[in-house]
């Protein structure tokens, strides 16, 4: 053959496989941007259903109830199993740590003498928001993933989109619950609906260089905060009046069995 023309042949399949090279990023990160926009809007709309509309304390605690169930989903379904995964009998040191960090915070360094009640809402709301948002970003990682691996995405965007307008609902109902100003309640929901796209752009290729065992262990923090803000705040909360006990149950077990059904698609990250 020709070797003017074997170059260009070469040079064709060359042009042609990394044309559609590129065209497959562009898909995927049209994917991926479509995804972060999608998860934002639902987290806006979660939070915008409790602070748009005054609802009462006693319904409050019930949609509390339910977003007790879906934190307790989460750890137990999800973040202990992926952080202990492999280890060995210190695996669940960061879970502890990351238990310790919450009730430090709540119990230390943002307790101020005799608490009144509004006062002691808004600092569990305020827990409950920094909880939320360090698991959001690693929701972002997760769909940064699932962008990339086909047998991913789907499972992982329901996933993510499933359980986050009533986990923003709960969040906005202790603002709510807490008498926190509507602007800084306002401010605080949209922080909270930017931290799983902040974690999609930013912290994938981090912790994608960072290996596994570094996620393990931020996602066993990740999942003491959890429990502690379960177990520690919101379940008191919710149970500390005899109204309802049987209804706020059920709607533990259903947050619980919620994140049974739409919290698998997370295993992949």
């Amino acid at each position: 053959m020709n070797p003017g023309l074997s170059f260009a042949l070469h040079s064709q399949n060359y042009l042609d496989s990394h044309s559609l090279h590129v065209f497959i990023l562009g898909v995927m990160e049209v994917n991926l941007y479509f995804q972060i926009a999608a998860v934002f809007v639902a987290a806006m709309v979660g939070g915008t259903l409790a602070l748009v509309r005054q609802w009462s304390d006693s319904i409050l605690h019930l949609f509390i109830s339910l977003g007790a169930g879906i934190i307790l989903g989460v750890v137990f379904l999800h973040l202990l199993p992926e952080s202990i995964e492999g280890g060995g009998k210190t695996a669940a040191l960061p879970v502890l740590v990351g238990f310790l960090l919450i009730f430090f915070l709540e119990k230390i360094l943002l307790a101020g003498g005799k608490e009144s009640y509004d006062h002691s809402h808004k600092v569990i709301s305020i827990t409950v928001f920094l909880g939320l948002s360090v698991h959001s970003l690693f929701e972002g990682v997760g769909l940064a993933v699932g962008a990339h691996e086909s047998t991913l995405g789907s499972s992982i965007f329901v996933s993510v989109v499933a359980h986050k307008i009533p986990a923003a609902f709960a969040l906005a109902s202790l603002l709510v619950l807490g008498r926190m100003k509507k602007k800084n309640a306002w401010l605080l929901l949209a922080l909270f609906s930017l931290s799983a796209p902040i974690g999609a752009l930013l912290f994938s290729p981090v912790l994608s260089y960072a290996g596994d065992s570094l996620i393990r262990i931020l996602t066993g923090i990740t999942a003491g905060t959890f429990l502690y803000i379960a177990t520690g705040d919101l379940l008191p909360e919710v149970f500390h009046t005899k109204d309802n006990r049987w209804l706020k149950l059920a709607l533990l077990i259903a947050g619980i069995v919620f994140m049974t059904l739409f919290g698998g698609g997370h295993e992949g990250h």
